[in-house]
């Protein structure tokens, strides 16, 4: 799969007709060769991983793994209480920066956001949350060194640190889940579908700690650079950050007369801050740099014209479609944070593509964590800006160059941190936060 012909499709109305072939022109076969790849488990696991791959024959591993949590992270029940868990554990971390502070804020981003948002998935017994700051390191250890580990040729000899970090991640995941009971984990539902999936079809614990190192992608490695840029781009422009201060001041924040306290309103934050999800939508689209790629099972011909022949690649670079102009307008270079607004009687209107945006894929295989990724970023973002200025200690904001670490990632992390000095916001220094998940 790897060694053969690649296709590069960057027309938006090809994209909609792979999106709308994905029995024929499939994600899951990357699943089956890349997974034990990237996560190092055992051959019995790859023969189930492989069987029935694509549903043919009735249910399969990837396919009842892909719907239960399709369901688990969908808009509602579970979804809120992971969401409210993540922001219990980020007001510890918000609360500790009040005073004046100095942090590289990607530093502190990347610290805060692993541990939140892994206590909400996995719970009170998180390996995370276990004291051990070396996991923490483990992890981006394990990112920073994927590429060389996908090759799979020695990793032991090529990638000795990013091997070491996979093997750590994996111990403290199989000893996770050798002592998982879900009615008492308090973990997310979509951690207790998937141990019911992987118990179901014979996964060992050692196997389910290697395969929730893959899923640790999913969880962290493009969230916590597109909160870091998020934050980046509203506060590098005081007409943006006054902007979106006031509209969640005046559509999300609820207020007790005679009282300091104030509440941020999660679940209604995406419909009602609408310049917030604006700016949030923009920053995927200028930094999400990724590649979404399919596996020709047949032989097909898109569109009576362009035959793509069975066993090649291919692959759908979202930088190509999201610097388009012709999908975008001539601005298309410029971070424009109303972008996806809808004006009426405006003198400027963006020019926007729904077809050209792939910061979350498409058809099939569109990501399932989308929808706790927007809560996530915007209630996160939206606590920052309520409740602290920032300024660079250097005294003037640059947004930083993006790196490439591993072809697993789409919003890369940035070359440089920052170093930002944090105090209360000026006005608010009395006003006590809070949120409710309304």
């Amino acid at each position: 799969m790897l060694n053969g012909k690649v296709y590069v499709v960057t027309a938006p109305e090809l994209v909609n007709a792979i999106n709308r072939n994905s029995k024929t022109l499939a994600f899951n076969p990357f699943i089956a060769q890349l997974g034990k790849r990237i996560t190092g488990h055992d051959e019995a696991t790859s023969r189930i991983v492989k069987h029935n791959l694509s549903g043919e024959n009735g249910p399969g591993y990837v396919t009842e793994i892909h719907d239960s949590t399709v369901s688990t992270l969908a808009p509602g029940n579970a979804l809120e209480c992971m969401t409210k868990v993540m922001l219990l554990e980020a007001s510890k971390y918000l609360k500790a920066l009040e005073g004046d502070n100095v942090i590289d804020l990607f530093a502190w981003t990347k610290h805060m956001v692993t541990l939140c948002s892994t206590r909400a998935i996995y719970g009170p017994q998180n390996p995370f949350n276990q004291g051990d700051e070396r996991l923490v390191k483990a992890f981006w250890d394990f990112d920073q060194d994927l590429n060389t580990l996908i090759v799979d040729l020695a990793p032991s000899l090529f990638a000795p640190t990013g091997n070491r970090a996979r093997s750590e991640l994996g111990l403290a995941f199989q000893r996770y889940f050798e002592r998982y009971t879900p009615k008492q984990s308090q973990s997310a539902a979509v951690i207790e579908a998937r141990y019911s999936t992987n118990t179901q079809y014979g996964v060992s614990p050692w196997n389910q700690g290697r395969l929730e190192v893959g899923v640790l992608l999913g969880i962290l490695a493009n969230t916590i650079p597109t909160i870091f840029y998020l934050l980046v781009h509203i506060f590098s422009d005081p007409d943006l950050l006054r902007d979106i201060r006031e509209e969640i001041e005046a559509n999300s924040v609820r207020c007790v007369i005679g009282e300091t306290k104030r509440y941020l309103r999660i679940l209604t934050m995406r419909e009602k801050c609408v310049l917030l999800h604006s700016t949030f939508q923009e920053l995927l689209r200028v930094h999400a740099l990724g590649s979404s790629v399919r596996y020709v099972r047949e032989d097909i011909l898109l569109q009576d014209q362009y035959l793509l022949k069975k066993g090649m690649v291919v692959q759908m670079p979202m930088a190509v479609m999201h610097s388009d102009p012709s999908a975008w307008g001539a601005d298309v270079e410029d971070f424009q944070p109303r972008r996806f607004l809808k004006l009426r009687n405006e003198a400027k209107e963006f020019k926007t593509s729904a077809t050209a945006y792939r910061t979350f894929g498409g058809g099939a295989s569109l990501c399932p964590g989308r929808h706790f990724v927007t809560l996530e970023a915007m209630a996160l973002a939206a606590c920052f800006v309520l409740r602290f200025d920032v300024v660079p200690v250097e005294g003037k904001w640059e947004i930083p160059r993006q790196k490439q670490e591993s072809m697993a990632t789409n919003v890369f992390p940035p070359e440089q941190d920052i170093k930002v000095k944090i105090r209360k916001r000026q006005g608010y220094e009395d006003v006590d936060w809070d949120f409710v998940m309304t």
